[in-house]
Protein backbone atom coordinates (compact mmCIF):
# COMPACT_ATOMS: atom_id res chain seq x y z
CA UNK A 1 0.00 0.00 0.00
CA UNK A 2 1.23 3.51 -0.79
CA UNK A 3 -0.79 5.34 1.95
CA UNK A 4 0.94 5.22 5.34
CA UNK A 5 -0.87 7.95 7.33
CA UNK A 6 -4.24 9.75 7.34
CA UNK A 7 -5.74 12.70 9.22
CA UNK A 8 -9.46 13.21 9.87
CA UNK A 9 -9.73 15.38 13.02
CA UNK A 10 -8.98 19.09 12.48
CA UNK A 11 -7.03 18.77 9.23
CA UNK A 12 -7.86 16.34 6.48
CA UNK A 13 -5.27 14.60 4.37
CA UNK A 14 -2.99 11.60 3.98
CA UNK A 15 0.64 10.64 3.36
CA UNK A 16 1.65 8.24 0.62
CA UNK A 17 4.55 6.85 -1.41
CA UNK A 18 4.28 8.01 -5.04
CA UNK A 19 6.65 9.30 -7.69
CA UNK A 20 6.80 12.91 -8.91
CA UNK A 21 4.62 12.31 -11.97
CA UNK A 22 1.88 10.77 -9.85
CA UNK A 23 2.14 13.62 -7.33
CA UNK A 24 1.59 16.19 -10.10
CA UNK A 25 -1.47 14.29 -11.34
CA UNK A 26 -2.77 14.02 -7.77
CA UNK A 27 -2.42 17.80 -7.29
CA UNK A 28 -4.81 18.38 -10.20
CA UNK A 29 -7.71 16.48 -8.66
CA UNK A 30 -10.63 18.79 -7.73
CA UNK A 31 -10.64 18.10 -3.96
CA UNK A 32 -6.86 18.13 -3.47
CA UNK A 33 -5.57 21.43 -2.03
CA UNK A 34 -1.84 20.74 -2.12
CA UNK A 35 0.74 17.98 -2.58
CA UNK A 36 4.19 18.50 -1.11
CA UNK A 37 7.18 16.39 0.03
CA UNK A 38 6.85 15.19 3.61
CA UNK A 39 9.83 16.41 5.62
CA UNK A 40 8.93 14.61 8.87
CA UNK A 41 8.58 11.11 7.47
CA UNK A 42 9.90 9.36 10.59
CA UNK A 43 7.73 11.40 12.96
CA UNK A 44 4.34 10.16 14.10
CA UNK A 45 3.02 13.75 14.26
CA UNK A 46 2.21 15.01 10.78
CA UNK A 47 1.63 18.64 9.79
CA UNK A 48 -1.33 18.72 7.42
CA UNK A 49 -1.76 22.50 7.72
CA UNK A 50 -1.05 24.73 4.76
CA UNK A 51 1.35 26.94 6.71
CA UNK A 52 4.94 26.20 7.68
CA UNK A 53 5.61 24.11 4.59
CA UNK A 54 9.16 22.95 4.23
CA UNK A 55 10.98 21.61 1.24
CA UNK A 56 13.50 22.44 -1.41
CA UNK A 57 13.25 26.04 -2.57
CA UNK A 58 14.12 27.33 -6.03
CA UNK A 59 15.27 30.66 -4.56
CA UNK A 60 17.79 31.93 -2.02
CA UNK A 61 16.80 31.43 1.60
CA UNK A 62 14.88 34.37 3.01
CA UNK A 63 13.89 35.87 -0.36
CA UNK A 64 10.78 33.78 -0.99
CA UNK A 65 7.40 35.32 -0.30
CA UNK A 66 3.84 34.08 -0.72
CA UNK A 67 2.02 35.81 -3.57
CA UNK A 68 -1.58 35.93 -4.73
CA UNK A 69 -1.91 36.26 -8.49
CA UNK A 70 -5.16 37.48 -10.02
CA UNK A 71 -5.50 36.60 -13.70
CA UNK A 72 -7.92 37.39 -16.48
CA UNK A 73 -10.68 34.90 -17.21
CA UNK A 74 -9.16 32.14 -19.37
CA UNK A 75 -10.48 31.52 -22.85
CA UNK A 76 -12.53 28.62 -24.09
CA UNK A 77 -11.66 25.15 -22.85
CA UNK A 78 -10.83 25.93 -19.19
CA UNK A 79 -13.60 24.22 -17.22
CA UNK A 80 -11.86 21.92 -14.71
CA UNK A 81 -9.28 22.37 -11.98
CA UNK A 82 -6.73 20.32 -13.93
CA UNK A 83 -7.07 22.61 -16.94
CA UNK A 84 -6.77 25.67 -14.72
CA UNK A 85 -3.63 24.29 -13.08
CA UNK A 86 -2.10 23.78 -16.53
CA UNK A 87 -3.06 27.35 -17.45
CA UNK A 88 -1.46 28.77 -14.29
CA UNK A 89 1.67 26.67 -14.81
CA UNK A 90 2.02 28.09 -18.31
CA UNK A 91 1.78 31.64 -16.97
CA UNK A 92 4.29 31.03 -14.19
CA UNK A 93 6.73 29.15 -16.42
CA UNK A 94 7.16 32.34 -18.46
CA UNK A 95 9.25 33.73 -15.58
CA UNK A 96 10.67 30.46 -14.20
CA UNK A 97 11.30 28.89 -17.64
CA UNK A 98 10.42 25.45 -16.34
CA UNK A 99 6.95 23.95 -16.02
CA UNK A 100 7.99 21.47 -13.30
CA UNK A 101 9.41 24.27 -11.12
CA UNK A 102 6.31 26.37 -11.78
CA UNK A 103 4.01 23.60 -10.64
CA UNK A 104 5.99 23.06 -7.44
CA UNK A 105 5.66 26.78 -6.56
CA UNK A 106 1.85 26.89 -6.87
CA UNK A 107 -0.04 26.07 -3.67
CA UNK A 108 -3.57 27.30 -4.37
CA UNK A 109 -5.77 27.69 -7.47
CA UNK A 110 -9.14 29.37 -8.01
CA UNK A 111 -11.03 28.51 -11.22
CA UNK A 112 -14.78 28.85 -10.67
CA UNK A 113 -16.03 32.41 -10.04
CA UNK A 114 -12.68 34.12 -9.41
CA UNK A 115 -9.58 33.26 -11.40
CA UNK A 116 -6.08 33.17 -9.97
CA UNK A 117 -3.48 31.22 -8.06
CA UNK A 118 -1.08 31.53 -5.14
CA UNK A 119 2.60 30.73 -5.41
CA UNK A 120 6.00 31.04 -3.74
CA UNK A 121 8.34 33.44 -5.56
CA UNK A 122 11.05 35.94 -4.85
CA UNK A 123 10.29 39.61 -5.46
CA UNK A 124 12.16 39.79 -8.77
CA UNK A 125 10.13 36.94 -10.28
CA UNK A 126 6.93 38.43 -8.85
CA UNK A 127 7.65 41.71 -10.62
CA UNK A 128 8.29 39.87 -13.89
CA UNK A 129 5.10 37.84 -13.46
CA UNK A 130 3.07 41.05 -13.10
CA UNK A 131 4.08 41.95 -16.66
CA UNK A 132 3.01 38.66 -18.26
CA UNK A 133 -0.05 39.00 -20.56
CA UNK A 134 -3.15 37.71 -18.80
CA UNK A 135 -1.90 38.58 -15.30
CA UNK A 136 -3.97 41.37 -13.72
CA UNK A 137 -2.28 41.75 -10.33
CA UNK A 138 0.40 40.18 -8.14
CA UNK A 139 0.05 41.02 -4.42
CA UNK A 140 1.35 39.47 -1.18
CA UNK A 141 -0.75 36.61 0.14
CA UNK A 142 -1.40 38.01 3.62
CA UNK A 143 -3.79 35.15 4.41
CA UNK A 144 -1.34 32.39 3.61
CA UNK A 145 -2.50 29.80 6.12
CA UNK A 146 -6.17 30.05 5.13
CA UNK A 147 -7.68 27.98 2.33
CA UNK A 148 -10.17 30.81 1.65
CA UNK A 149 -8.44 33.27 -0.64
CA UNK A 150 -9.82 36.67 -1.67
CA UNK A 151 -8.83 36.98 -5.33
CA UNK A 152 -10.93 40.12 -5.77
CA UNK A 153 -9.41 42.30 -3.05
CA UNK A 154 -9.27 46.07 -2.80
CA UNK A 155 -6.73 46.30 -5.63
CA UNK A 156 -9.49 45.59 -8.15
CA UNK A 157 -10.51 49.26 -8.03
CA UNK A 158 -7.06 50.27 -9.17
CA UNK A 159 -7.23 47.89 -12.13
CA UNK A 160 -10.64 49.17 -13.16
CA UNK A 161 -9.44 52.77 -12.91
CA UNK A 162 -6.39 52.07 -15.04
CA UNK A 163 -8.44 50.19 -17.63
CA UNK A 164 -11.02 52.99 -17.79
CA UNK A 165 -8.29 55.56 -18.39
CA UNK A 166 -6.76 53.65 -21.31
CA UNK A 167 -8.09 55.06 -24.58
CA UNK A 168 -9.94 52.74 -26.99
CA UNK A 169 -8.07 51.55 -30.05
CA UNK A 170 -8.69 53.38 -33.31
CA UNK A 171 -8.93 50.37 -35.55
CA UNK A 172 -11.34 47.66 -36.61
CA UNK A 173 -8.67 45.11 -37.43
CA UNK A 174 -6.68 42.99 -34.94
CA UNK A 175 -3.61 40.81 -35.28
CA UNK A 176 -3.50 37.52 -33.33
CA UNK A 177 -0.30 35.53 -32.72
CA UNK A 178 0.53 32.43 -30.69
CA UNK A 179 -2.21 30.32 -32.27
CA UNK A 180 -2.09 26.55 -32.14
CA UNK A 181 -1.50 24.99 -35.55
CA UNK A 182 -4.77 23.11 -35.03
CA UNK A 183 -6.91 26.19 -34.37
CA UNK A 184 -9.39 26.67 -37.21
CA UNK A 185 -11.05 29.86 -38.42
CA UNK A 186 -14.33 28.49 -37.05
CA UNK A 187 -12.83 28.14 -33.55
CA UNK A 188 -11.27 31.59 -33.76
CA UNK A 189 -14.54 33.15 -34.89
CA UNK A 190 -16.39 31.50 -32.00
CA UNK A 191 -13.89 32.97 -29.54
CA UNK A 192 -14.13 36.53 -30.89
CA UNK A 193 -17.67 36.95 -32.19
CA UNK A 194 -19.08 37.63 -28.73
CA UNK A 195 -17.59 41.14 -28.77
CA UNK A 196 -19.27 42.33 -31.95
CA UNK A 197 -20.07 41.60 -35.58
CA UNK A 198 -17.11 40.24 -37.51
CA UNK A 199 -16.31 41.18 -41.08
CA UNK A 200 -13.49 38.69 -41.60
CA UNK A 201 -11.51 35.98 -39.78
CA UNK A 202 -8.41 34.87 -41.67
CA UNK A 203 -5.72 32.48 -40.47
CA UNK A 204 -2.51 32.84 -42.48
CA UNK A 205 -1.49 29.52 -44.03
CA UNK A 206 1.87 28.32 -45.27
CA UNK A 207 1.72 27.95 -49.06
CA UNK A 208 3.89 24.85 -49.15
CA UNK A 209 2.81 22.82 -46.09
CA UNK A 210 -0.78 24.14 -46.14
CA UNK A 211 -0.57 24.47 -42.36
CA UNK A 212 -1.30 27.46 -40.19
CA UNK A 213 1.60 29.82 -39.52
CA UNK A 214 0.25 30.48 -36.05
CA UNK A 215 -1.16 33.96 -36.62
CA UNK A 216 -4.33 35.50 -38.00
CA UNK A 217 -6.20 38.71 -38.72
CA UNK A 218 -9.75 39.49 -37.61
CA UNK A 219 -11.81 42.53 -38.50
CA UNK A 220 -14.90 43.96 -36.79
CA UNK A 221 -17.55 46.29 -38.13
CA UNK A 222 -16.83 48.84 -35.37
CA UNK A 223 -13.79 50.18 -33.53
CA UNK A 224 -15.60 49.71 -30.20
CA UNK A 225 -15.91 45.95 -30.72
CA UNK A 226 -12.24 45.66 -31.69
CA UNK A 227 -11.22 47.65 -28.59
CA UNK A 228 -13.14 45.36 -26.25
CA UNK A 229 -11.84 42.21 -27.96
CA UNK A 230 -8.27 43.49 -27.68
CA UNK A 231 -8.67 44.07 -23.95
CA UNK A 232 -10.54 40.85 -23.14
CA UNK A 233 -8.79 38.31 -25.37
CA UNK A 234 -5.12 39.23 -25.00
CA UNK A 235 -3.44 36.44 -23.05
CA UNK A 236 -6.37 34.04 -23.33
CA UNK A 237 -5.94 30.31 -23.98
CA UNK A 238 -7.31 28.79 -27.20
CA UNK A 239 -6.70 25.09 -27.88
CA UNK A 240 -4.09 25.00 -25.12
CA UNK A 241 -2.04 27.93 -26.45
CA UNK A 242 -1.86 31.45 -25.03
CA UNK A 243 -2.64 33.99 -27.73
CA UNK A 244 -1.43 37.57 -28.03
CA UNK A 245 -3.83 40.13 -29.50
CA UNK A 246 -2.55 43.41 -30.92
CA UNK A 247 -3.64 46.15 -33.28
CA UNK A 248 -3.07 45.17 -36.89
CA UNK A 249 -0.48 47.44 -38.47
CA UNK A 250 -1.38 49.00 -41.78
CA UNK A 251 1.04 48.50 -44.66
CA UNK A 252 3.02 51.66 -45.44
CA UNK A 253 2.49 53.22 -48.84
CA UNK A 254 5.29 52.23 -51.19
CA UNK A 255 6.42 55.10 -53.37
CA UNK A 256 7.18 53.95 -56.92
CA UNK A 257 10.10 56.07 -58.03
CA UNK A 258 10.02 54.81 -61.63
CA UNK A 259 6.43 56.00 -62.06
CA UNK A 260 7.26 59.37 -60.51
CA UNK A 261 10.27 59.83 -62.75
CA UNK A 262 8.30 59.00 -65.91
CA UNK A 263 5.54 61.41 -64.94
CA UNK A 264 8.00 64.27 -64.46
CA UNK A 265 9.41 64.01 -67.93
Amino acid sequence: MSIYDASFDTHFGFCCHIDEDASRQLARLPEVLSVRPEAGYSSEIKNYGIGNQTGVSLFDHGTVKHWMVRIDKPGVGIVTKAQMVDHCVQLLSKVLWNEMDAQMCIYHVSWQSKFGFCCDLDEKCAEELAGVPGVLAVVPDNNFESVNKDYEGDYSTQDSRESSESPPVKTKKLFITGLSFYTSEKTLRAAFEGFGELVEVKIIMDKISKRSKGYAFIEYTTEEAASVALKEMNGKIINGWMIVVDVAKTKPFRHNRSQTSSSEF
